[in-house]
């Protein structure tokens, strides 16, 4: 399996960290006479002591040739093809050596397909960033090093392999998984590519929509989905990435004018200085997110992740509104979020669902004998998630999540039915799931937001 070009340093990973059907993948492929490596952000997480949540192979074979080797697998994706090789639920995804294509039209690098065969150097020159682009020789229990990752870990560093200006232009959401790795292994993004993301920002635009929704989705899953937000907003991503939601959510205002009057220049501890003045809420609920995901080990559902971002913007019209005017803020509100990231029908409904309940789940002391119905519904309990994340948020008395996951151990859940109402699933205990247990409330990271110089990014450190 050794290359006689391969570099690297002399550095073992624990195999009793490496999923055993990862291994499973890698050793048969190797029995099949091809070379087979772990890659990209499991050797990365194995390096630096954390626990990866997926593992992915790289290797000679094309698609085809893992198609033939293993019965349970499928073909997937036509600009980038790889399989996926299925172990119950858990997929192990294993692609083939890739090299640079070649581009359609000189003027725009815009890679559309990326189905070039090439060879382990070829594979790790065409990776996003030196922490990702590291192999694992699992015969030698040895990191392959090609693009020098190992160094830009031990610094903390996120950098482009190759020109990055290049890079994001070959593919734009690099651009936010820079952010999100940045966000989330508290790294720090190397200068130039920094500067080179500030150059391109505009070229976000050209993604496919599902791929942007998808990284969007991620930066707020993560853990770290406040300083995702708040490198969106300094490196001007935000309103490209959200549109919709940056008019509805930050109406313009005379705010920076006043703060700049106020303020020495480079004094202004708001996260933007471009005359907007985010909700305090938004953040609060930020952290609060992060703060569930890191408690739980849980990852929120794409529901709750839409509700926490509408909550801000229709935060007075659970005080205020009737049920029906409720219900058309939120269809509207959620028309112009969804709408450009192309979200599913059935997540839209979900949020939709999550929020109409928060109505009826806050202050309902003198009401709750008559709710034991909400608890039965398919979406209660990502209602009680989102409640949790709200009480937090808002650094309000828990007592009525406390009283909902009370009164969810008691009842049965509901499932719904294709051609009638929901009906009861049987069961004595239909809340009794410890996702559903988010415990009391927890320390509090501190509220600052963020704009003290570029912390995550170049000089200190997709």
């Amino acid at each position: 399996m050794a290359n006689d070009n391969e570099q690297g340093p002399n550095v073992a990973l624990p195999l009793r960290e490496v999923d055993p059907d990862a291994l499973k993948v890698v050793r048969k492929l190797l029995a099949n006479g091809h070379e087979a490596y772990l890659v990209g952000g499991c050797v990365r997480d194995l390096y630096l002591r954390r626990r990866p949540k997926d593992f992915d192979v790289a290797t000679s074979a094309t698609p085809e040739q893992i198609r033939k080797t293993f019965r349970n697998s499928r073909i997937i994706g036509r600009r980038f093809k790889l399989a996926h090789v299925f172990f119950g639920p858990k997929i192990i995804e294993t692609s083939t050596f890739r090299t640079t294509p070649v581009a359609a039209d000189d003027d725009d690098l815009l890679i559309t397909r990326d189905n070039e065969w090439g060879n382990i150097e070829d594979d790790a020159r065409r990776r996003d960033f030196t922490i990702n682009g590291l192999f694992h020789d699992l015969e030698a229990n040895r990191i392959v090093d090609l693009v020098d990752g190992i160094p830009d870990l031990e610094r903390g560093v996120i950098r482009t392999i190759g020109d990055p200006l290049v890079r994001f232009q070959e593919d734009p959401v690099r651009m936010i998984r820079a952010i999100k790795f940045a966000a989330r292994l508290d790294f720090t993004i190397e200068e130039a590519t920094w500067e080179a993301l500030l150059d391109t920002v505009g070229d976000i635009t050209k993604c496919a929509r599902a791929r942007l929704l998808e990284e969007v989705y991620k930066l707020l899953r993560g853990g770290a989905s406040r300083r995702s937000f708040e490198l969106l907003l300094e490196s001007g991503l935000f309103p490209y990435v959200l549109p919709s939601y940056d008019e509805l959510f930050r109406e313009r205002t005379e705010v920076g004018l006043v703060r700049s009057q106020r303020f020495p220049k480079g004094k202004d501890d708001a996260p933007l200085a471009t005359g907007y003045h985010p909700s305090r809420l938004f953040w609060e609920l930020l952290d609060a997110l992060d703060e569930y995901t890191i408690e739980t080990g849980q990852e929120a559902s794409n529901g709750v992740i839409l509700a926490v971002l509408l909550a801000p913007i229709i935060d007075q019209e659970w005080i205020s509104a009737s049920r029906r005017d409720l219900d058309r803020t939120i269809d509207a509100t959620m028309e112009g979020l969804c709408a450009p990231l192309g979200v599913a029908r059935r997540d839209r409904e979900l949020a939709r669902q999550i929020l109409m309940a928060h109505r009826r789940m806050v202050g309902t002391a003198k009401r709750r004998r008559r709710r034991p119905s909400l608890v039965q519904r398919q979406y209660f309990h990502d209602a009680l998630v989102f409640l949790g994340i709200a009480v937090q948020a808002r650094g309000e008395d828990d007592s009525e999540f406390a009283h909902w996951q009370r009164l969810a151990a008691t009842v049965a859940p509901m499932v719904a039915s294709d051609d009638g109402p929901p009906r009861s699933s049987g069961g004595s205990k239909g809340g009794d799931d410890k996702r559903r247990r988010r415990g009391g409330r927890s320390r509090r990271r501190g509220r600052s937001s963020g704009s003290g110089g570029r912390s995550s990014r170049a000089s200190d450190r997709g």
